[in-house]
């Protein structure tokens, strides 16, 4: 009987994230096993074909995450802009393993961040860059406005003409115009940071109940639970900062997702 691999040796075979076999597991394209109602084991055959090697796979002997290089690196990162753009986190980490946790402006290699391009939340290969943070405050600070002077054209002086002042009128009642409510927008990434997790295990379980608030729209948190997977108390938990930060109305005991969720 081949060996079962923790989720946490599993990730660091496979240079991918816990969140990835997750996502995996939901779509069928990874087998993993339960023993007795457990956590997910990963059978070693599993990680042989993913990994397209034929001889036995042992644990790393450095607790340290590796990432797949060469052929593998792009199969991953193609992965990861494909189907987890609206996870942050695993987008940001993708892009500093892309260029070499390197800054691509000076080379740095200390105090890294990503920057997009276009100053937008879009989340592509494109528009994210690998900056240290002097490269990256530079990126984000605006050049200085010149004010261009506008030269009027020399006009004759002519001699003053009194001007009638016009007769008091009865000041007519102004109505101010209907506010019409604007539909609160946010970006996934701002949204999870406002929910403050407790760590990136329950950020990935946020994240998910989050994903089937934005399919459901109106829900109660047990329906809410059973689609995403996940326990009731998180859930609750999850409904409870949600609905404090105004992303989320209740009403007899159902919640209404009242934000847009841009990419």
């Amino acid at each position: 009987m081949k060996k079962l691999y923790t989720m946490k040796e599993a990730c660091t075979l496979l240079g991918v994230h816990p969140n990835t076999i997750r996502r995996w597991d939901k779509e069928g394209k990874i087998k993993v096993v339960r023993p007795e109602g457990g956590q997910r084991r990963i059978p070693e055959g599993e990680i042989e074909r993913l990994l397209e090697k034929p001889s036995v796979v042992s644990p790393p002997s450095s607790p340290q995450p590796t990432f797949p290089k060469n052929g593998h690196l792009s199969i991953f990162l193609s992965y990861v802009f494909s189907y987890h753009r609206d996870d942050w986190e695993l987008v940001k980490r993708a892009t500093l393993i892309r260029d070499d946790y390197t800054c691509s402006k000076c080379g740095g290699k200390e105090l890294l961040g990503v920057h997009h391009k276009d100053g937008t939340s879009r989340n592509d290969p494109d528009n994210l860059v690998t900056l240290c943070q002097k490269c990256h405050q530079e990126a984000h600070r605006a050049p200085p406005r010149v004010q261009k002077r506008r030269i009027s054209p020399e006009v004759p002086i002519s001699p003053e003409i009194p001007v009638q002042k016009p007769e008091k009128t009865i000041k007519e009642e102004i109505r101010p115009a209907p506010i019409t409510p604007k539909i609160a927008e946010a970006p996934r990434h701002a949204i999870l940071d406002a929910l403050a997790p407790a760590g990136l295990a329950q950020r990935t379980v946020f994240g998910d109940l989050l994903s089937a608030a934005i399919v459901l729209k109106t829900f109660i948190p047990k329906d809410l639970a059973s689609r995403a997977r996940c326990p009731e108390a998180l859930t609750k938990t999850f409904c409870e900062r949600m609905s404090a930060r105004g992303y989320l109305t209740s009403k007899n005991g159902s919640f209404e997702l009242q934000v847009r969720v841009a990419r």
